[in-house]
């Protein structure tokens, strides 16, 4: 029978410890040979940090940009548009190149850079490491300012880039004339397709002409921008052409090769209230399209908006500007309201009056039968519904009555096509059915914008990019030698050809580390963090002193007392001192490149996590020393799920054995660019 003593032999020898290592107290860490599947991939596996770069190496961060890596704000933006890039440009007073880039992508850049929702500062590292992200949406406004103060023959030619390829025979038409259908023109038009725009109203251009206010986006930007597209050779516009009644369906499907649905959804969610057919009801699409007409110049003293997106508060600021005292209703709180915090800000400082937790109940008329006002009805909040957001629940008895001359519903918008062929199918809420290249279940028939899926300008661009892409492939073209698009299908690879292992050998592709970097869909494996609930830290990275540099440079307004007067814009824009400034707090970061946060130290429970992170001239920080004892190291992961840009992750390869105790202590060109390896030369 075996001692204690051989006992302790076997267990340190199996831990690979030497009694001469174990007097020194050295660190080991010895997984299996053989690898054992069932650890959990975040308990398994060796820290790698990539991508470090120096004080020196910053000067110019636009040239770090490679085409193969994808920085946070570009996964974060629905049409995937290069952010990193043209806001480096920004910081380095690169006009010219950051005004091409944006051109190449969508041709509503002065538009975009008005009145896009920016999901890309939502992922931007600077809103993670601070308070407030890079102002990327004012950056892109920016370039088209620029471009406005030069001569014609000097600004971005849509003839020189989109006709630059013979027209190769092929004609599709595009039913809609809205952001998704101009963004499929100038696209195909650039891979030599001839293409038809068919638009059902007089004037084209969609929601960007007749669903945001002219305070907001002046008429005059986007019809220039229209008018670029217009005057190119190949690209054709019908207005006052209603599909199924003008032109039957079928002759598109007849006279042209492919057929991209693209005409938005227009059609209102009603309240469900007695006497809302009434005229003094408008719905807020209605509203808007009948003020920017011209039709509709003068609003009575007291209006109701029910609804608490952009465009109820659109609508409301509207009614402020034509004279109207506006009180705004939401069922909900401010926190779970849709609108962006900047739009609800701007409405109170103009004088609209929210009340929160507050759902229509009843429309009251008088004795003459003209509107008295507004019932409405008190809620708290239940569980959370299928969005996430917590149920609002009426309280019995809470009923008071708002007195108005106007209501104004602004709950959304469903797709209304009746002209539809039974082949296509639609979802059981009303949008068209399409496969992952963008085609609906019609073949030749595609589908893109507020169609498939009720959403923002940029997320109906992004739509419209997959399905131009589809039809390029379908018919032999090779949208790939356009360095500007997402490409959806190399994403691995690409990740692949960055960063190999230094033995040739690929990363895990079905790690979930890799799997989140490289956007391939959700994984359980570690559990998602939610940044949004206040993680210890989260906490302590906010509690840091901030900086100038953590601070967006603010745009200047047209001041509350004189916006409610007029309708011109209220954005004055930056000038371009102020957007070099602006752009200059970009970290520059790609996917997987540490920008000296310092996140992961504060997430780090065991301290074993070293940073010193000075700050260049420019303001921002670099890791000059960074290392990670593993000697400390419980390997829970935290620091990884932490990283804003996921450069420190896990590898999968976990077969490491270390006798040594400096083995152990990760410095930075230990790590840098490769995976770590022990003496024996196995990973």
């Amino acid at each position: 029978m075996p001692s204690i003593l051989d006992n302790m032999k076997a267990i340190l020898g199996g831990m690979s410890v030497t009694w001469q290592n174990f007097k020194e107290q050295p660190i080991t860490i010895n997984y299996p040979l053989v690898r054992d599947d069932s650890i959990p991939a975040n308990s398994r596996g060796m820290l790698r940090m990539v991508d470090f770069h120096s004080d020196d190496s910053i000067k110019n961060k636009s040239d770090w940009y490679r085409g193969t890596r994808w920085a946070p704000c570009t996964t974060g933006c629905p049409a995937h548009t290069d952010a990193r890039r043209y806001v480096t440009l920004a910081g380095e007073a690169k006009w010219r190149e950051g005004l091409e880039l944006l051109r190449r992508t969508y041709p509503f850049v002065a538009s975009l850079g008005r009145v896009c929702p920016a999901p890309c500062e939502k992922s931007c590292s600077r809103g993670f490491t601070g308070p407030e992200p890079i102002a990327i949406r004012k950056l892109k406004r920016t370039y088209s300012d620029w471009e406005e103060t030069l001569p014609i023959e000097d600004q971005f030619s849509y003839e020189e880039y989109c006709c630059s390829k013979p027209l190769n025979g092929k004609k599709v038409a595009i039913v809609g004339g809205g952001p998704a259908g101009y963004q499929s023109a100038m696209l195909l038009r650039a891979w030599g397709f001839e293409c038809t725009i068919f638009e059902c109203r007089d004037i084209p251009g969609g929601f960007l002409t007749l669903g945001i206010p002219k305070y907001r986006l002046p008429r005059r930007v986007v019809n220039r921008e229209m008018e670029r597209i217009h005057s190119l050779d190949g690209i054709h516009m019908v207005l006052s052409t209603e599909i199924g009644v003008d032109v039957p369906f079928q002759k598109l499907r007849d006279d042209f090769d492919e057929a991209i649905i693209a005409c938005g959804a227009w059609k209102p969610y009603h309240l469900g209230l007695e006497n809302e057919e009434k005229p003094w009801v408008y719905y807020g699409e209605d509203f808007l399209e009948e003020q920017l007409r011209g039709r509709l110049t003068e609003t009575p003293k007291r209006v109701v908006v029910v609804g608490g997106g952009n465009t109820g508060f659109d609508c409301g600021r509207t009614a402020r500007r034509l004279g109207s005292e506006v009180m705004m209703i939401y069922r909900r709180t401010r926190r779970e309201m849709p609108s962006e915090e900047e739009e609800i800000e701007d409405g109170e400082e103009e004088g609209i009056h929210i009340e929160w937790l507050t759902s229509p109940h009843r429309i009251v008329l008088d004795e003459k039968g003209n509107l008295k006002g507004l019932e409405v009805i008190k809620n708290r909040l239940g569980e959370k519904d299928r969005s996430g957001r917590r149920r609002p629940i009426p309280i019995e008895g809470s009923e008071t009555l708002l007195e108005c001359e106007m209501i104004i519903t602004a709950l959304g918008r469903m797709v209304d096509i009746p002209w539809l062929p039974e082949e296509i199918k639609i979802e059981r809420w009303g949008t068209i059915r399409v496969d992952e290249k963008g085609e609906t279940t019609l073949p030749g028939v595609w589908a893109a914008g507020d169609v498939v899926n009720v959403s923002t300008i940029i997320e109906a661009i992004g739509m419209a990019d997959k399905a131009c892409i589809g039809i390029a492939k379908k018919h032999g073209v090779l949208p790939n030698e356009l360095p500007f698009l997402y490409n959806y299908e190399r994403k691995g690879q690409e990740y692949l050809a960055v960063t190999p292992f230094e033995d040739g050998s690929s990363p895990d592709l079905d790690h979930p580390a890799v799997k989140r970097r490289m956007g391939l869909g959700e994984v359980s494996d570690p559990p998602e963090v939610n940044f949004a609930d206040p993680t210890p830290w989260k906490r302590q990275a906010k509690q840091k002193p901030f900086r100038k540099m953590d601070l967006q440079v603010p745009m200047p307004k047209l001041p509350g007392e004189v916006r409610v007067q007029t309708f011109d814009e209220l954005d004055l824009g930056f000038t371009l001192e102020m957007a070099q400034q602006e752009g200059k707090r970009c970290f520059g970061c790609a996917a997987e490149m540490c920008v000296g946060c310092g996140v992961c130290v504060d997430a780090c429970p065991d301290s074993c996590i070293h940073l010193e992170s000075p700050e260049t001239e420019e303001g921002w920080e670099y890791p000059a020393i960074y290392s990670i004892d593993l000697a400390r190291c419980c390997y829970c992961g935290l620091c990884t799920e932490a990283c804003p840009t996921d450069s420190l992750v896990w590898t999968s390869n976990f077969e490491l054995s270390i006798q040594e105790k400096q083995n152990a202590y990760l410095t930075k060109e230990r790590m840098d660019l490769g995976l770590v390896r022990n003496e024996k030369g196995k990973s």
